[in-house]
């Protein structure tokens, strides 16, 4: 049985609102509306919220699963008492993977970012090694670290960035609302599916688990943040319905940030500069907790130390920072990311619930024998 943690490495139940709405909350926010908007047209709105009523459920799924560890217990260490050390560590594996391959497609996306709107002629790695300095520096300095990282990722750029998308609704038209119940309920389904993965971000929740100070307690804190997220996206639809229309959102990449260009300020003539210089603060905090996730499933499985595994898998991120620099190549990447996220939280949780169910009711009914 792994040992309890120490309580001085854990965190109040309540600041899993904030690491679940930081996580939760990246790159996706700026281009979520386009594969929605062509699914479910001026219906999309129905799309986040269905999405965001899943995403309610798979956490109290989690929450459930994860009641059924020790004190101390993770993941890895439910794998491990399940399926045993082999079987379980194989299964450990993948989700160490997946939590590196999310790190490196949210940094991939960024860095995408900042090339086409505000340095196009500096080279990948440039921001990459700054980049993945930063997340060292929060990772190595532990838990309680990321998670203040988590909070400045939330409340600054709520105050600055949230307010600005409110800006075009001077210019709406809100007849692009109508007809309301245009489009099928396959339709729905579709695009809901497309908004789950915009909802990723509470998976990290599996690693991170035995670090919150009375555990079950932070459950509502958990679906606060998750609320709130769906929130923030809802109106951020809805914005986007009333100022575009489905033809002309489908050629804009980023409509979100397109969104950031209408307020004017007297001394500043590109305002998406200043949005996307402030949204380091959102970026970061998704890689490093996702990072710390993959270092705690090494600590876990090959008891290394995250301190010595955390310059190793970074240094594997910047090798591969390298080699993925077309468009294409990074929007592949997005589209597997999205799928090892979506299977991991809608397919693999509800199985392995289901699973650590029976297998809990045969082993009560084996020591209710004589």
């Amino acid at each position: 049985m792994k040992q309890a943690i120490q309580e001085r490495f854990l965190i109040s139940p309540f600041l899993v609102f904030f690491v679940i709405h930081a996580t939760q909350v990246g790159v996706g926010a700026l281009n979520f509306q386009r594969p929605l908007m062509k699914e479910a047209g001026q219906d999309a709105w129905m799309a986040v919220l269905m999405a965001g009523l899943s995403a309610h459920v798979l956490i109290w799924l989690m929450y459930r699963l994860l009641s059924h560890l020790p004190s101390g217990g993770d993941l890895v260490s439910l794998h491990e008492q399940y399926f045993g050390r082999w079987i379980g560590g194989v299964l450990s594996l993948g989700l160490l993977f997946y939590y590196a391959l999310a790190a490196f497609m949210v940094l991939q996306s960024y860095i995408e970012i900042i090339k086409v709107w505000v340095f196009p002629l500096i080279g990948v790695w440039q921001f990459s090694l700054m980049f993945l300095l930063m997340t060292y520096y929060a990772v190595s300095g532990g838990f309680r670290v990321v998670v203040g990282l988590c909070v400045w990722g939330v409340v600054i750029p709520l105050l600055t960035i949230f307010p600005m998308v409110f800006f075009p609704l001077e210019y709406a038209q809100y007849r692009n609302l109508l007809p309301v119940f245009d489009h099928s309920f396959g339709q729905l389904a579709k695009a809901s599916k497309e908004m789950v993965l915009q909802y990723l971000g509470f998976e990290m929740l599996l690693m991170y688990y035995p670090f919150l100070k009375q555990a079950p307690s932070s459950q509502k804190w958990a679906h606060a943040a998750n609320a709130f997220t769906m929130f923030i996206y809802f109106v951020l639809i809805l914005i986007s319905i009333v100022f575009y229309n489905k033809e002309q959102i489908q050629h804009i990449t980023w409509p979100t940030l397109t969104l950031a260009k209408i307020p004017e300020v007297p001394f500043i003539e590109r305002m998406e500069y200043i949005v996307i210089s402030i949204y380091v603060l959102v970026v970061l905090p998704i890689i490093a907790v996702s990072i710390w996730a993959a270092t705690r499933v090494i600590k876990q499985l090959f008891a290394v130390q995250q301190r010595r595994s955390l310059p190793v898998l970074l240094a594997c991120l910047f090798v591969g920072t390298l080699f993925f620099q077309e468009k294409t190549d990074i929007e592949q990447l997005m589209q597997w990311t999205a799928k090892a996220g979506f299977y991991l939280v809608a397919v693999y949780v509800p199985l392995l619930y289901v699973y650590v169910w029976m297998a809990e009711k045969v082993k009560k009914a084996l020591q209710q024998k004589p």
